[in-house]
């Protein structure tokens, strides 16, 4: 089955069977951010950003993404935003493990879309819903401060220039 995507920007055509996890055909064109972990969509090492939406791509049937927009951690650290979030996670001294990377990294994201100025709640629950034990919890916080930090100043720099 032939699956038109927006895929990191670009618009592709997709050469799968409906029924296979949109895992699966992401490694098979060579985008290696998305691991394959427990194929249960619970640890988050599969994700992507589909439609904007952080979404564990291995419960994802390929055949309902049809032309929908799909990012992976490749292209998204290459955007402002993950520039942004890989900024404060360096500032925080974070060393991921590389599978919990898009997780974190597009869960943050989706909270600083979402919330201008997280509160510590925000914080925990964030931090609380991302299982890998390769940095504490109070590092990975810290990382997300500095993130949104770090994205409050460049929209400022922006937001002067207009």
């Amino acid at each position: 089955m032939k699956i038109p995507v927006i895929l990191n920007s670009e618009r592709v055509i997709l050469d799968a069977k409906p029924a296979e996890s949109l895992l699966e055909v992401l490694r098979r064109q060579g985008l290696l951010s998305v691991k394959e972990g427990c194929t249960k969509g619970k640890c988050g090492s599969c994700t992507v950003l589909l439609d904007e939406k952080p979404v564990p791509s291995c419960i994802i049937p390929v055949g309902i993404v049809r032309n929908a927009s799909i990012e992976t951690l490749e292209f998204f650290l290459l955007t402002k935003e993950g520039e942004d979030i890989a900024a404060g996670f360096k500032q925080a001294g974070l060393n991921l493990c590389g599978f919990c990377n898009s997780a974190r990294i597009f869960s943050t994201y989706e909270l600083l879309k979402k919330v201008y100025r997280p509160s510590s709640e925000d914080l925990d629950k964030l931090a609380d819903s991302i299982t890998c034990n390769c940095t504490d919890k109070k590092s990975f916080i810290n990382g997300v401060i500095y993130a949104t930090a770090n994205k409050h100043e460049r929209e400022g720099r922006r937001n002067a220039l207009i």
